[in-house]
């Protein structure tokens, strides 16, 4: 989570580096679970080719600082964002290309293709049997981001090279739409951030309920109106020092509407959470959706990679082979 606002740009908050990359993890994946890592077309038992594949729903039903640990399966929408081999934010599958997160997660200082993204993660250490990796295609930052607010419009868009495959343990959250109501809702922060005031981290995903907070309250803790802004939503428990921390930039806060969960924050700034008077700051989905959505049904499909050299050549040579081996059977 990045810091507060007084200073002039936001820092990317990053939990104790995990393995060098999970790449090497991936290696040790059976040979069908690697194809579908690599290419996003598996032909295994429990996956999805993603269509009628309805957001919010997940099939199991229900560290974030105070947070526990959480069962493979309960937020099958959790992305891991690392870079140049380390874990750095979170974020949300909202479509078989694309993942939602933090503009500052993605610095313009950075390289995006030293970016990898992680589906289907509990452990970061350890890959799961549904984890997928992928790489980055595009990043699509909001056009307000850091004009109107040091840490303002704090949404980025990500468009993966290969689409996601779908299964029990990774799908697509629902975006909160402009109209959603807020009222009388409960709702979930996970990530990988900092898990105590001490700094302790884990490298299990955390879960914690986090009440809403509203945007006047919110004000008057941070003690400046313009520090919360329309584009922004608030949400921590003060009473139980639960909150989101350095880490946890980019994930998701969701809640549970009808049995479908929404998305309605993306995790921004706060004063930290050695200082649990502050609620976490998010940026507000739902003021964000249509421009989502916007980008989602209008920005180009990436261009799928063209076969190898060596599988073309395979291909060319299996019909004068079969036909060999026809012919000395004769």
């Amino acid at each position: 989570m990045a810091s507060r606002p007084s200073v002039p740009h936001a820092v990317l908050g990053a939990s104790v580096p995990a393995a060098p990359s999970l790449i090497l993890l991936l290696l040790l994946l059976p040979p069908t679970q690697v194809a579908a890592i690599a290419h996003g077309h598996p032909r295994i038992e429990g996956v999805s080719l993603n269509r009628d594949v309805a957001c919010g729903h997940r099939y199991i039903q229900g560290k974030i600082v105070g947070g526990v640990d959480v069962p493979e399966r309960k937020w099958p929408w959790q992305v891991s964002v690392h870079y140049a081999g380390f874990h750095v934010c979170g974020g949300s599958i909202i479509d078989e290309y694309w993942i939602l997160s933090a503009a500052h997660c993605f610095q313009k200082e950075k390289n995006t293709e030293a970016f990898d993204i992680y589906v289907g993660l509990v452990d970061l250490r350890v890959a799961g049997n549904h984890t997928q990796w992928f790489e980055v295609n595009k990043v699509i930052i909001h056009p307000t981001y850091e004009v109107y607010h040091p840490i303002g419009g704090d949404i980025a868009l990500v468009q993966l090279k290969s689409r996601i495959v779908f299964s029990d343990s990774v799908l697509p959250v629902c975006v909160a739409p402009p109209d959603v109501n807020l009222q009388n809702v409960i709702c979930w922060a996970t990530g990988w951030g900092v898990i105590s005031q001490q700094g302790h981290t884990s490298d299990k995903l955390q879960e914690a309920q986090m009440p809403l907070i509203s945007l006047p309250l919110c004000q008057l803790l941070y003690g400046h109106l313009s520090y919360i802004m329309m584009d922004m939503l608030c949400a921590g428990d003060i009473k139980n020092m639960k909150t989101v921390c350095e880490g946890d930039s980019g994930g998701p806060l969701v809640c549970e509407f009808n049995h479908t969960w929404l998305q309605v924050g993306v995790v921004s700034w706060g004063r930290g959470c050695t200082y649990p008077v502050y609620p976490a700051v998010y940026a507000r989905v739902s003021y964000f959706s249509k421009w989502i959505h916007y980008h989602i049904e209008h920005t180009p499909l990436p261009l799928q990679p063209l076969p190898t050299l060596s599988s073309m050549l395979c291909a060319t040579l299996s019909v004068p082979v079969t036909m060999l081996a026809v012919l000395l059977m004769l």
